[in-house]
Protein backbone atom coordinates (compact mmCIF):
# COMPACT_ATOMS: atom_id res chain seq x y z
CA UNK A 1 0.00 0.00 0.00
CA UNK A 2 1.65 3.75 -1.06
CA UNK A 3 0.79 6.61 0.79
CA UNK A 4 0.36 9.53 -1.03
CA UNK A 5 2.43 12.20 -0.26
CA UNK A 6 1.33 15.42 1.76
CA UNK A 7 -0.82 18.01 -0.01
CA UNK A 8 0.70 21.21 -0.02
CA UNK A 9 -0.87 24.21 1.78
CA UNK A 10 -4.37 24.73 0.27
CA UNK A 11 -3.43 28.57 0.57
CA UNK A 12 -0.61 28.31 -1.67
CA UNK A 13 0.00 29.53 -4.71
CA UNK A 14 0.20 25.44 -6.05
CA UNK A 15 -3.76 25.33 -5.42
CA UNK A 16 -4.66 28.61 -6.85
CA UNK A 17 -2.33 30.22 -10.11
CA UNK A 18 -3.78 27.19 -12.32
CA UNK A 19 -7.12 28.45 -11.38
CA UNK A 20 -6.12 32.17 -12.21
CA UNK A 21 -4.24 30.99 -15.58
CA UNK A 22 -7.53 28.74 -16.53
CA UNK A 23 -9.78 31.43 -16.18
CA UNK A 24 -7.51 34.01 -18.47
CA UNK A 25 -7.13 31.30 -21.16
CA UNK A 26 -10.43 30.16 -21.56
CA UNK A 27 -12.22 33.77 -21.85
CA UNK A 28 -9.15 34.26 -24.34
CA UNK A 29 -10.03 31.20 -26.46
CA UNK A 30 -13.64 30.58 -25.99
CA UNK A 31 -14.87 34.35 -25.11
CA UNK A 32 -11.94 36.59 -27.34
CA UNK A 33 -11.69 38.06 -24.12
CA UNK A 34 -8.90 39.28 -22.43
CA UNK A 35 -8.74 38.88 -18.40
CA UNK A 36 -6.63 40.68 -15.72
CA UNK A 37 -6.12 39.52 -11.74
CA UNK A 38 -6.92 42.38 -10.49
CA UNK A 39 -6.98 40.56 -6.74
CA UNK A 40 -6.36 38.69 -4.49
CA UNK A 41 -7.86 37.86 -0.56
CA UNK A 42 -9.26 35.52 1.76
CA UNK A 43 -12.34 35.02 1.99
CA UNK A 44 -13.70 36.99 4.88
CA UNK A 45 -17.92 37.10 4.17
CA UNK A 46 -20.43 34.07 2.76
CA UNK A 47 -21.82 36.30 0.22
CA UNK A 48 -20.74 35.97 -2.88
CA UNK A 49 -19.29 39.25 -5.04
CA UNK A 50 -21.86 38.82 -7.87
CA UNK A 51 -25.91 37.51 -8.73
CA UNK A 52 -24.13 34.03 -10.53
CA UNK A 53 -22.10 31.31 -8.78
CA UNK A 54 -21.45 28.19 -9.58
CA UNK A 55 -20.26 25.46 -6.88
CA UNK A 56 -17.85 23.06 -8.49
CA UNK A 57 -16.72 20.29 -5.75
CA UNK A 58 -13.41 18.89 -6.15
CA UNK A 59 -12.27 15.89 -4.51
CA UNK A 60 -9.07 13.00 -5.06
CA UNK A 61 -5.62 13.71 -3.33
CA UNK A 62 -7.57 17.01 -2.20
CA UNK A 63 -10.63 18.06 -1.66
CA UNK A 64 -12.49 21.75 -1.72
CA UNK A 65 -14.25 23.93 -3.86
CA UNK A 66 -14.78 25.90 -6.94
CA UNK A 67 -16.65 28.94 -6.07
CA UNK A 68 -16.80 31.63 -9.74
CA UNK A 69 -19.21 34.39 -9.63
CA UNK A 70 -20.02 36.41 -12.32
CA UNK A 71 -21.59 39.77 -12.57
CA UNK A 72 -25.11 39.47 -14.67
CA UNK A 73 -23.46 41.87 -17.08
CA UNK A 74 -20.62 39.08 -17.71
CA UNK A 75 -22.91 36.20 -17.86
CA UNK A 76 -24.64 37.84 -20.16
CA UNK A 77 -22.49 38.82 -22.63
CA UNK A 78 -21.01 34.93 -22.08
CA UNK A 79 -24.02 33.89 -23.30
CA UNK A 80 -23.70 36.11 -26.32
CA UNK A 81 -20.21 35.83 -27.25
CA UNK A 82 -20.86 31.99 -27.37
CA UNK A 83 -23.91 31.32 -29.67
CA UNK A 84 -24.64 35.30 -30.48
CA UNK A 85 -27.77 35.09 -28.12
CA UNK A 86 -28.97 38.19 -26.62
CA UNK A 87 -30.60 38.26 -23.11
CA UNK A 88 -31.33 40.93 -20.61
CA UNK A 89 -31.73 38.75 -17.53
CA UNK A 90 -30.24 35.48 -15.72
CA UNK A 91 -32.29 32.98 -17.70
CA UNK A 92 -31.74 29.33 -18.02
CA UNK A 93 -29.44 29.99 -21.78
CA UNK A 94 -27.64 32.49 -19.59
CA UNK A 95 -27.16 29.83 -16.39
CA UNK A 96 -26.17 27.16 -19.23
CA UNK A 97 -23.62 29.24 -21.15
CA UNK A 98 -22.03 30.75 -17.91
CA UNK A 99 -21.84 27.01 -16.50
CA UNK A 100 -20.30 25.67 -19.55
CA UNK A 101 -17.50 28.39 -19.34
CA UNK A 102 -17.29 27.63 -15.62
CA UNK A 103 -17.27 23.97 -16.21
CA UNK A 104 -13.59 24.13 -18.85
CA UNK A 105 -11.99 26.57 -16.43
CA UNK A 106 -12.40 24.07 -13.64
CA UNK A 107 -11.74 21.42 -15.79
CA UNK A 108 -8.53 22.67 -16.97
CA UNK A 109 -7.40 23.96 -13.59
CA UNK A 110 -7.61 20.04 -12.88
CA UNK A 111 -5.15 19.05 -15.70
CA UNK A 112 -2.52 21.24 -14.31
CA UNK A 113 -3.08 20.14 -10.70
CA UNK A 114 -2.86 16.68 -12.00
CA UNK A 115 -0.40 15.27 -9.26
CA UNK A 116 -3.48 15.45 -7.07
CA UNK A 117 -5.97 13.49 -9.14
CA UNK A 118 -8.63 15.40 -8.42
CA UNK A 119 -12.39 14.73 -10.12
CA UNK A 120 -14.37 17.75 -10.31
CA UNK A 121 -18.59 17.90 -10.24
CA UNK A 122 -20.59 19.57 -12.33
CA UNK A 123 -21.37 23.64 -11.72
CA UNK A 124 -24.45 23.92 -9.90
CA UNK A 125 -25.57 27.47 -10.35
CA UNK A 126 -27.13 29.59 -8.16
CA UNK A 127 -28.58 32.94 -8.74
CA UNK A 128 -30.04 35.67 -7.36
CA UNK A 129 -28.51 39.21 -4.75
CA UNK A 130 -27.13 38.30 -1.48
CA UNK A 131 -27.02 34.43 -1.66
CA UNK A 132 -24.35 32.97 0.44
CA UNK A 133 -21.91 30.20 -0.03
CA UNK A 134 -20.84 28.17 3.04
CA UNK A 135 -17.57 26.58 3.09
CA UNK A 136 -16.98 23.83 5.72
CA UNK A 137 -15.16 25.03 9.07
CA UNK A 138 -11.47 24.11 7.60
CA UNK A 139 -11.20 25.84 4.79
CA UNK A 140 -10.24 28.95 4.18
CA UNK A 141 -11.29 30.36 1.11
CA UNK A 142 -8.95 32.75 -1.32
CA UNK A 143 -10.83 35.26 -3.68
CA UNK A 144 -9.14 36.13 -7.09
CA UNK A 145 -10.67 39.24 -8.48
CA UNK A 146 -10.59 39.44 -12.35
CA UNK A 147 -11.38 42.22 -14.36
CA UNK A 148 -12.09 41.94 -17.96
CA UNK A 149 -13.77 43.71 -21.17
CA UNK A 150 -17.00 41.89 -20.46
CA UNK A 151 -17.00 43.43 -17.05
CA UNK A 152 -16.16 42.10 -13.55
CA UNK A 153 -15.71 38.45 -11.88
CA UNK A 154 -14.59 36.47 -8.77
CA UNK A 155 -13.17 32.59 -8.33
CA UNK A 156 -12.97 31.42 -4.54
CA UNK A 157 -10.93 28.83 -4.46
CA UNK A 158 -11.26 26.95 -0.75
CA UNK A 159 -9.45 23.57 -0.52
CA UNK A 160 -9.20 21.86 3.03
CA UNK A 161 -6.32 21.65 5.25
Amino acid sequence: MTTAAPAANPLSADYVNPVIQSAIDVFQKMLNCKVKRTDLTLKETTAPLHELSAIIGVSGKASGTYVPSLSEQVAIEILHRMVGIEATELDDDVCDAAGEILNMIAGQAKAKLQKLELSISLPSMITGKNHEIRYPSDVRAICVLFESEIGPFAIEVGFAS
